[in-house]
């Protein structure tokens, strides 16, 4: 029969071992510019792309029109409970840009 003793250690091996894995996967991205090392963040979000349209909602108030880098359309609103900012995807306004941009095609 495992002693006691051997059960805790036997637990704390399987601990430390997966604390180990988990920094392994949380590697730095590393870039050499000049003659100098730089860390990259690479968990950063990509930035929006602004399409100079603007989304009016229902109380008449004026946000910016961002995309994604998946082509979808949101804009950036603020949360009147927490004052964090989020985004709030427009489905219809990304099929609206989509068939504006591809009014103009000459195929």
């Amino acid at each position: 029969m495992i002693s006691k003793s051997s059960r805790i250690l036997g637990i704390i091996v399987l601990i430390l071992g997966f604390l180990v894995l988990s920094q392994h996967s949380k590697a730095q991205n590393v870039q050499l510019k000049g003659k100098t090392f730089v860390q990259v963040d690479s968990s950063r979000k990509s930035q929006p792309i602004d399409t100079g349209y603007e989304y009016v909602d229902k109380d008449n108030v004026s946000h910016k029109v961002f995309l994604s880098k998946n082509g979808k359309a949101f804009i950036i609103r603020v949360s009147k409970k927490t004052g964090k900012e989020y985004r709030q995807y427009l489905p219809k306004v990304t099929e609206m840009l989509k068939e504006a941009n591809n009014d103009g095609r000459t195929d």
